[in-house]
């Protein structure tokens, strides 16, 4: 009897490991941008040291520059990670029915919470480096477009669906709205106690500018 051995190569053997080594990957760089988030937040940019931060996300120095080369790679993925939660607020936002409860409990996530307070106090430290730091500088720039567009393709779709005036201006909408809600914003980091008057006014602001009817 005749017996043929089949060798195996490479591509016969199974991709053990990779999925695996990718998802603790993401769980260290999820780690350490905890680590630098909350840093940043209690200290500032400046006054975080990469030690300080390896020390608040539990990890070596030398860990974190195997992900993140420097203090400004850290704050351009936090630029990043605020951009989707923002993006995600946007769809959110847009996808109810605009009553004047569903936008307040939406901005209740915000302005009556830590975690919102921690991001705005975040969102003013990031945009404070970008005044020193034209890199930082152009990566806000983009991301405050990308947030533009989102809400304009946002407001006209709302127009089609006949859920808001056809005979509104979506780039008037848009600018007065983003204003709004950035001078809110921006209250909210000195006056956290003040959230659930900055709610109403945002809404009585968002009512006004999409004129819907109480």
């Amino acid at each position: 009897m005749e017996y043929i051995v089949k060798m195996k190569t490479d591509a016969d053997k199974p991709l053990r490991g990779r999925p695996v080594n990718e998802h603790a990957r993401e769980e260290r760089m999820t780690q350490i941008l905890d680590g630098a988030r909350n840093c940043f937040i209690q200290r500032g940019f400046h006054a975080s040291s990469i030690s300080e931060i390896g020390a608040a996300a539990g990890v070596s120095v030398a860990n974190i520059y195997q992900y993140y080369p420097s203090k400004e790679a850290l704050i351009t993925a936090l630029i990043e990670l605020d951009l989707q939660r923002h993006h995600n607020l946007i769809s959110r936002f847009w996808s109810t029915d605009f009553s004047r409860k569903a936008i307040e409990e939406l901005l209740a996530e915000i302005f009556l919470t830590s975690e919102g307070h921690a991001v705005a106090v975040l969102r003013a430290e990031i945009a404070s480096e970008g005044a020193r730091n034209t890199h930082v500088a152009e990566l806000l720039r983009d991301s405050e477009s990308g947030l533009i567009s989102s809400v304009h393709n946002k407001i006209r779709a709302a127009q089609n669906s006949g859920q808001i005036s056809a005979e509104l201006n979506p780039d008037a909408v848009t600018e007065r709205l983003s204003l709004v809600f950035e001078g809110l914003m921006r209250l909210y980091l000195f006056s956290p106690d003040n959230g659930q008057k900055l709610i109403e006014q945002y809404y009585l602001q968002f009512a006004d500018t999409l004129q819907l009817r109480s």
